[in-house]
């Protein structure tokens, strides 16, 4: 099946690329602009393990990018400051915005005021598990890297990812990857063999804070003294070997979210009618991904879960 690829940061500083959607730019703008998509991710395995005194948890995951993407635009500015404008109003485009805070650290790192303007064309849900806000940083600070030129190494990129959130360094790296820790532990794994996808997503998200906090529940109301066993050791020993990763499919999540979401579960439950060979809930949710056979089993389901009142994508595996 066909896979996207994920691109090297070593295009020239003078090269403006198109992702996802295109983009329009002006000859006299063509040594100050770079568009990048930016891709989402699913969760081939996801392990809720310790909490820590802080209150965030480790992990353990396979996370995998797909070809579910934005685009990120961003631009060298004369105005002082970083400025964001977003196709998503519902997306804040401040301090808060994960893309921002991306700008704000690379600048602090070269030691220099930020003069630049970052446009975010929204292809990936908010609160539905796939890292939309995640990616845009760790896009951001790809772009901005190319745009002067290179003058931080992959280390000191990932060195600012982690800063920012537990996300951000996969989102760097790309591709599938164990990620361990607090995410800031990434293992390049090699990419599974590849099916068609479909991604299908409610109109309401979830929190991921709340997420968390429904497993410390459960977790202390059954009283667990200890945690089971992480699932996600079988599948990276699948993937490295080459062996079939779709038994290992498992998200902790599923288990407090979906009793508590039934959108969430009529998604999974129409996927699973609709021919899937498995489906399971993209991180925290409110995502759930479904893996078919063949294209035109594929393309019925997203066709009967979009009737249904879903918004859903038919997807791709990226690679490095």
């Amino acid at each position: 099946m066909p896979l996207c690829h994920h691109p090297e940061t070593t295009l020239p500083a003078d090269t403006v690329t198109a992702g996802a959607g295109g983009i329009g730019v002006e000859p006299m703008d063509r040594y100050r602009v770079v568009a990048l998509p930016s891709y989402a991710k699913v969760n081939l395995t996801l392990d809720v393990r310790q909490r820590l005194p802080d209150g965030y948890h480790l992990i353990q995951s396979v996370m995998q990018q797909v070809s579910l993407a934005d685009e990120v635009v961003v631009k060298l500015s004369n105005e002082e400051g970083i400025h964001i404008d977003c196709t998503d109003s519902a997306i804040p485009c401040d301090q808060t915005n994960l893309a921002w805070r991306a700008a704000e650290k690379f600048y602090a790192r070269l030691g220099e005021n930020p003069r630049v303007h970052i446009t975010l064309r929204k292809g990936i849900p908010v609160q539905a598990g796939l890292g939309g806000g995640s990616s845009n940083a760790a896009t951001t600070l790809r772009a901005l890297n190319i745009l002067h030129g290179r003058p931080l190494s992959m280390k000191d990129l990932l060195s600012i990812a982690i800063s920012i959130g537990s996300d951000v360094p996969f989102f760097l790296i790309g591709g599938t990857a164990l990620v361990e820790g607090l995410g800031d532990a990434v293992s390049p794994l090699p990419v599974p063999a590849s099916y068609p996808l479909v991604i299908a997503a409610p109109l309401t998200g979830v929190s991921t804070a709340w997420a968390y906090q429904r497993i410390d529940e459960e977790r202390a109301m059954n009283q667990e003294e200890e945690l089971p066993a992480p699932r996600t050791p079988a599948m990276v020993n699948a993937l490295r070997a080459g062996l079939n990763w779709l038994p290992l499919l498992h998200n902790d999540f599923e288990a407090v979210v979906l009793p508590e979401h039934p959108q969430i579960q009529r998604a999974k439950l129409l996927m699973v009618s609709s021919g899937a060979q498995a489906a399971l809930l993209c991180g925290s949710g409110s995502g759930v991904m479904g893996v078919y056979a063949d294209e035109a089993t594929a393309h019925r389901a997203l066709t009967r879960l979009r009737r249904a009142g879903f918004r859903a994508w038919r997807c791709d595996f990226c690679w490095r």
